[in-house]
């Protein structure tokens, strides 16, 4: 009986190793793939990651392969990545990543050479309900670590073909099983940065990809008073307080972005708190749609702890999140996520910020 087989996306770190580990122990065929990405600033698949990579597969006596993935990448990445800064709206790179790239591209990839699934070293669980039909997507075991935020966008077919070996796993038993097995990037540091943002910021990479200076605009406050000067908005993120370049006698914060009018806008902390927000393009996983509303716990962001709302539907794109408690800093561009406790139930993307 030939053994199943199965590409392990490989980023060089201790994640994805021991995926691969785990796999070939429960008697899984493991071929490793790593991919090239974008810039010599990259933080993820860079060339060190590459050899590390390609180090741990031999380790390992897997096939290793080297992927590029440049042009898809940028195509949509990086451009995007760009697009939504310049108009105003904070970007969520991984969140397109995974869909596109990941379990898009790479999967592809992985079909070429005749694997089945794709794994990666997510900390996230893949299961599948077979009353509905489904597959679903739930968090990781260790909540601290948890990236089924960042999966959100995946489709059933993607789910359908993917493992997440680690995510039952809390880290330091990852840790500790890289250890036993003399796996060197047992102790290798995590990338927490946009992985291809070099270190000299964001509008400077804009900037530098656009090949002109972004354009300078008032920062104003909620009188429309103007109190200095911007450098470009995609310097600037909803809930920012460093780098604004005014001082008023008390901390302020970033409040508003308006790309219309190339306008940042300030206010005192308790400005950045809000009820509602509308968000669009839903992509469904553990349901096969809303029809009205329901509850649900939602999280706006990567780091923000799942929060009891009510999620209606306003028409088949369209989705009012009103929250139990007004929340801190919600931003156009991010991703909502939804779940049904454990189970990510979908998710959209920001679009509006309302008071009700």
């Amino acid at each position: 009986m030939s053994k199943t087989r199965v590409v392990v996306g490989m980023s060089g770190g201790v994640d994805s190793t021991v995926a691969a580990a785990i796999l070939l122990e429960k008697g899984y065929e493991v071929i490793g793939m790593t991919m090239t990405l974008s810039t010599p600033a990259s933080r993820c698949c860079s060339d060190e990651d590459v050899t590390d990579a390609r180090r741990m597969a031999q380790k390992l006596d897997i096939p290793h392969y080297v992927i590029p993935m440049h042009k898809p990448f940028r195509e949509h990445v990086v451009d995007y990545f760009i697009a939504e800064y310049t108009n105003g709206h904070t970007p969520n790179p991984c969140a397109i990543c995974n869909p596109t790239i990941k379990f898009g591209e790479l999967l592809d990839k992985a079909r070429e050479v005749g694997a089945e699934l794709l794994a990666t070293g997510h900390y996230a669980v893949v299961t599948k309900d077979e009353n509905i039909g489904r597959y679903l997507l739930k968090r990781g075991k260790e909540h601290g670590k948890d990236q089924s935020y960042f999966l959100a966008r995946l489709s059933q077919n993607a789910l359908s073909r993917t493992l997440f070996p680690v995510g039952t796993f809390p880290k330091n038993k990852i840790r500790d099983l890289a250890r036993r097995l003399d796996l060197d990037v047992s102790d290798k540091s995590e990338s927490q940065d946009v992985c291809f943002v070099p270190d000299s910021g964001v509008a400077q990479f804009i900037e530098d990809e656009l090949g002109h200076s972004l354009e300078p605009g008032p920062i104003k406050n909620k009188d429309e008073e103007i109190l200095g000067t911007h450098q470009g908005i995609a310097g600037y993120t909803i809930g920012q307080r460093k780098g604004l370049g005014i001082a008023v006698g008390r901390p302020i914060y970033v409040t508003r972005i308006e790309a219309e009018s190339n306008t940042i806008f300030v206010g005192d902390e308790d400005e950045l708190y809000h009820n509602a927000c509308t968000v669009s393009d839903p992509n469904w996983i553990g349901v096969n749609g809303l029809n009205g509303s329901r509850d649900a716990l939602v999280r706006i962001r990567y780091n923000h702890r799942p929060t009891p709302a009510t999620i209606t539907m306003e028409s088949d794109d369209r989705i009012h999140i009103h929250f139990k408690k007004p929340q801190r800093a919600i931003t156009p561009g991010q991703l909502a996520v939804f779940y049904d406790g454990e189970s990510v139930l979908g998710s959209a993307w920001i679009d509006t910020i309302l008071n009700q």
